[in-house]
């Protein structure tokens, strides 16, 4: 019984690791992209997430993110760090927003760029260490 409820387990894992991808591949496709005022939520590891939102101005588009890192998830102590970007994007232009990650794993890095008359964004292989 064990040994089924490990395998139910790693098949749900894998499910939800192959709906994520799938997910995280639409976004990235260049026909997908985020209307005024749409917020998009993105996470970025175990412990991180963004949300991202843009809107028009006569000096550009807008592009804001928030970032929600929490610390102490496993404990009592859970603790959450905020943090706010802003930019303002002409077409062609792109911000790239990274959160610390441990040593040998790989950086996850939000790309948010204005591509002609839309905003796109994904999360980007970063480097590793």
């Amino acid at each position: 019984m064990t040994k089924f409820v490990k395998t139910a387990r790693l098949a749900g894992i894998m499910v939800a690791l192959l709906a994520s991808m799938a997910l995280e591949f639409r976004a990235a496709r260049p026909e997908n992209g985020v209307r005024e005022g749409q917020a998009v939520a993105t996470e970025l590891g175990a412990n991180v997430s963004a949300t991202t939102y843009w809107f028009a101005e006569s000096d550009g588009w807008h592009v804001v993110t928030t970032m929600d890192i929490v610390v102490g998830m496993e404990g009592v102590d859970e603790r959450h760090a905020v943090a706010r970007f802003s930019a303002v994007l002409w077409p062609g232009q792109a911000q790239l927003i990274s959160v610390p990650y441990p040593l040998g794993e790989h950086q996850q890095v939000l790309r948010i760029r204005r591509l002609g008359d839309r905003i796109e964004i994904a999360r980007v292989p970063g480097s590793s260490v």
